[in-house]
């Protein structure tokens, strides 16, 4: 195709968009309000699944057995780290455990010169970084050369995962029934601009026209009309999460930050794929003639 036939079909399709001003409004507001209702959504499972991440680093304590010597430790710590998916590791001595059993006490209870770090255990400290791997990796701890006893909270971490399943569940739901809607309000935006040109769709194919050549004028209309929307919703957005939402989510968690390298692909993006199905499935019915 030469660059004068694409420059008409451009001008084509703007041109249309102008004459069904109305439509393209209609379009373009609809498709901004169901892309800003899907980020607002996105927004606030990304913040909730942020924070269902960082409750679920959950801590665990490895206590030791008695007769481990400095050298035994090391290889532990080694071993120990070489299972992957822990995080930082830190060796807490049997002073050091009674010495924040006593700080988690508070005030002087008068018990200082009772207890005797004897009657502690030294433990290995750390998190486990990807809790859907929980029980898969204190099954390699527990094999270990060393263990005396662990402490963990599974029925927390079991209680996480299932809020991340259910959250993971609605969240795609939440997407598929807004993409849906946007296809569904383009469509039937771009069907009345069709049904008003069909006579025009079929002379084009009787006299030779491609399916392309005829589709890609919709193609192109979809297209700006995504755009339009991406670029409103991305900045409507943009308010509404410094307006509304985060001052919302900061009271309830640490909220994540607007990235612009997300959002602006994730807008525009969205909104041109969404206006390019939505505006060239409609013609295809008058393709056949």
């Amino acid at each position: 195709m030469s660059l004068d036939s694409l420059w008409f079909l451009v001008k084509s399709a703007w041109n249309n968009l102008y004459r069904n001003i109305l439509l393209t409004v209609a379009s373009v507001t609809v498709l901004t309000i169901c892309l800003s209702l899907l980020g607002s959504t996105t927004l606030i499972v990304r913040n909730v699944n942020a924070f269902v991440e960082e409750i679920g680093e959950s801590r665990i304590a490895v206590f030791l057995e008695e007769d481990m010597d400095e050298l035994d430790v090391v290889r532990f710590k080694d071993e120990l780290i070489a299972i992957g998916n822990i995080g930082e590791v830190s060796y807490e001595t049997k002073e050091q455990a009674l010495e924040n059993y006593l700080e988690s006490l508070g005030e002087e209870t008068g018990m200082e010169d009772a207890l005797d770090p004897e009657t502690f255990r030294a433990s290995m400290i750390f998190e486990i970084i990807d809790i859907s791997k929980y029980d898969q990796t204190l099954y390699e701890i527990q094999k270990l050369d060393g263990v005396g006893d662990i402490q963990e909270r599974r029925d927390v971490v079991e209680g996480i995962l299932e809020v991340r399943q259910v959250l993971s569940f609605l969240s795609i739901w939440v997407i598929a029934l807004f993409f849906i809607v946007s296809m569904f309000i383009i469509m039937n935006s771009v069907k009345l601009s069709v049904y008003a040109r069909r006579l025009e769709i079929n002379i084009m194919k009787y006299v030779g026209a491609t399916d392309f050549f005829i589709q890609l004028p919709y193609f192109i209309e979809g297209m700006i009309i995504g755009l339009l929307a991406g670029v409103v919703s991305f900045f409507v957005q943009f308010y509404v999460y410094n307006a509304i939402l985060y001052p919302i989510l900061s009271e309830l968690f640490t909220p994540l930050s607007f990235k612009l390298t997300f959002w602006i692909p994730f807008f525009l993006i969205g909104g041109v794929f969404i206006g390019i199905i939505g505006s060239v499935y409609p013609v295809k019915k008058y393709l056949k003639v």
